[in-house]
């Protein structure tokens, strides 16, 4: 079974990524900011093929943890931004992850 690691894939269109993934018989890992939160995303665990899925933590500023999180995957989808609608800094909390996350 081959791996696809899927970063944003709890997200609104990541979420669909990952249901595509499950559903044609991938191992799922999708990268999470904050894996304890359960809440936000128990709506992957009513996934059908769930689970072939797991969440592993990633901030994408941060190469040592994107290369973890991209070892073992034989396919690697970047589909995640940072979306938040009260922000502090919008450059250190939308632009900076977007853009390092890419490079």
């Amino acid at each position: 079974m081959q791996t696809v690691g899927i970063i944003g894939g709890a997200g609104f269109i990541g979420s669909y990524v990952t249901q595509q993934f499950l559903e044609n018989g991938y191992r799922v890992k999708v990268s999470a900011t904050d894996i304890s939160n359960k809440e936000k995303y128990a709506h992957l665990s009513a996934l059908k093929n769930a689970e072939n899925m797991e969440l592993a933590p990633l901030d994408v500023q941060h190469l040592g943890q994107l290369k973890a999180f991209a070892a073992g995957c034989d396919i690697l989808v970047h589909s995640g931004t940072p979306f938040q609608l009260e922000v502090e800094d919008p450059q250190r909390d939308l632009f900076d992850p977007t853009i390092k996350g890419t490079e």
